[in-house]
């Protein structure tokens, strides 16, 4: 029986991914990748910029060019290859594996990943010279020096440099607190005063001068922040940043289109049921897809946890049950460190979850430099969040969560920085309302009340409720909903369609035979619900009923869509109460 095509979640080789995998041939931006000789492209982590870096090395490696046919023949840039095609020695690096400790460690440490790095280019190209005067080397920079004086002497041809994380372990030091650690790394004194050559700073200007005398012939460098980068100064100060070119914007990433073509492969391949896939898109929409690394241009999906969940797919043949992926979540730490305190910590979460507020940003800002001292100023934290990929731009001018995945996680940090008590209490009676849904004769407005009692009312504070919205409950409710019920709905928050943008919709995953539910939320302060005598009203808002069924009106047009689908208005007063209001057909 023919092999079938895997899915690429956790496969990082070309040539493994070429010939095992199905995949989304990003290839051409090979071409726009050579106009610039030092590209750095910065992304957050689990990306798939790892893949990028060894289509890179197997595309410009010269001792890969009679299997060029067999790694790049069915791709973009193999109908119209570059001139520049297997023209260079590749000296690839993985600074991801650099161990922190002690600073003498963290030296120790990263002359050993060097010494692996070059001791495989060595036994690679032992062909074309004799590499032994490298293995004599004393650091990482004098290794480079002597890779470099070998290619000089022989007349090679130069390096093609590929750095991938190459701040992994500074960022490491930086959100650990460790300034003096990070300093001394990037050649600085406690003041952050450039003062010494450090084997980090002198390790990049070997790379610097190959450049200038030819033995280095291209770099290319990942990474996710670029303050260490501006922390080097003279290291390597002819580094171009391009994450935000508009032409390289999908280096990395998937597009809407992209992911439809790449799921029909995936359908066909591995015979799936079709009837499962308007669901599998949905989840793919809402849990990986928003991420605008520039005002005004098309959005684009994680494609890595796009690859872990289609992975899941094919293993179960069902759309997974588990739709977020541990593994992408960034450290709290993080957080607390570029918030500054606990408290400004607190309340910037606040600002994202009570209101959706998101955050005022200019584009111009992210193109200027900076090194560690401006990145944990108050006026860069939100392009800070911007790089970890917390935030993404909303438009011109505005920075907000880019999609479900990271409004779960903000809604953990909501709740650990609130440091809420008896969290399992409440989140067993959240369970016990969403069993009876899914297994038996429950409804939506217990569920709604275990997440009133348990959580709303026992744990948000009630100066809290002066300044929310309807952010907070589709958001919050949201979050519950996907810890008991994912087996059995996908979920949505501000579904867009021709109508507008409902707050919550839960859509029946296939073989589960209940109706969708649509929620519009209706927010009223304390007082403006006692002023207007809101709470224990039996008629909803008029408005608020009209665009909730203009929404289902809008959902059944849809020609994928076959469920039946239940509106509800909820009106929340404060933190008095609130009316549930279930509309009628």
């Amino acid at each position: 029986m023919e092999t079938k095509r895997k899915i690429p979640y956790g496969v990082i080789n070309w040539a493994t991914l070429v010939r095992e995998c199905i995949f989304v041939d990003n290839t051409a931006y090979i071409r726009r990748l050579e106009e610039v000789a030092t590209p750095v492209f910065l992304r957050p982590k689990r990306f798939g910029k790892s893949v990028v870096c060894s289509m890179l090395a197997h595309y410009y490696d010269i001792d890969l060019k009679d299997r060029f046919d067999e790694l790049f023949g069915k791709t973009d840039i193999g109908r119209n290859p570059t001139p520049l095609r297997n023209s260079f020695l590749v000296l690839q690096f993985d600074f991801s594996t650099v161990q922190v400790g002690t600073l003498t460690q963290i030296e120790q440490n990263f002359w050993e990943n060097v010494k692996g790095a070059v001791g495989g280019f060595a036994v690679k190209y032992g062909k074309l010279a004799d590499w032994s005067r490298v293995r004599a080397a004393t650091g990482p920079a004098d290794c480079i020096d002597k890779v470099r004086a070998v290619i000089r002497d022989k007349h090679l041809p130069p390096l093609y440099v590929i750095i991938d994380e190459y701040d992994n372990f500074t960022n490491e030091l930086v959100v650990s607190g460790r300034d003096l650690e990070y300093n001394a790394v990037c050649g600085h004194d406690a003041k952050g005063d450039l003062t010494r050559e450090s084997f980090f700073k002198a390790f990049f200007k070997s790379f610097k001068a190959g450049l200038a005398d030819g033995t280095v012939g291209r770099t290319y460098f990942t990474g996710v922040l670029p303050i260490t980068l501006d922390d080097l100064s003279s290291g390597f100060n002819v580094g171009t940043v391009v994450n935000l070119s508009r032409g390289l914007l999908g280096l990395v990433g998937f597009t809407r289109a992209q992911v439809k073509t790449y799921v029909d492969d995936v359908f066909a391949e591995h015979e799936l049921d079709p009837a499962i896939k308007p669901t599998v898109l949905a989840d793919l929409n809402a849990f990986y897809d928003g991420y605008h690394f520039l005002p005004g241009v098309e959005s684009l999906y994680n494609s890595t946890i796009c690859n872990w969940y289609l992975r899941n797919l094919v293993e179960e043949r069902t759309p997974p049950t588990d739709v977020i992926d541990a593994n992408v979540r960034t450290d709290i730490g993080w957080f607390r460190r570029l918030a500054g305190s606990p408290a400004n910590a607190l309340a910037k979460v606040r600002q994202y979850i009570e209101r959706g507020e998101g955050e005022k940003a200019s584009r111009n800002a992210l193109s200027s430099k900076f090194g560690r001292a401006k990145f944990f100023t108050e006026e860069f934290f939100p392009y800070a969040l911007y790089y970890l990929g917390l935030l993404t731009f909303e438009n011109p001018f505005r920075l907000n969560i880019p999609n479900l995945t990271i409004k779960n996680m903000f809604v953990d940090y909501y709740d650990e920085l609130s440091e809420f008590k008896n969290v399992d209490e409440a989140r067993n009676a959240f369970g016990g309302a969403a069993e009876s849904i899914a297994l038996g004769d429950g409804t939506w407005k217990s569920l709604f009340e275990a997440y009133w009692q348990h959580y709303v009312k026992a744990r948000i504070p009630a100066q809290a409720f002066d300044k929310m919205n309807e952010n907070f409950f589709r958001t919050t409710f949201t979050s519950r909903c996907l810890d008991w019920l994912s087996t059995y709905y996908s979920f949505e928050t501000e579904h867009n369609s021709s109508e507008g943008r409902c707050d919550f919709l839960a859509i029946p995953k296939p073989g589960f035979a209940k109706p969708a539910r649509l929620v519009e939320f209706k927010y009223f302060t304390n007082a403006a619900a006692e002023k207007g005598d809101i709470l224990g009203r039996t008629e909803p808002d008029p408005e608020t009923v009209e665009q909730a069924l203009n929404y289902r009106k809008a959902l059944a047009r849809r020609s994928d869509w076959d469920h039946p689908i239940d509106v509800t208005v909820v009106e929340v007063c404060g933190n008095t109460g609130y009316n549930w209001f279930d509309l009628s057909t």
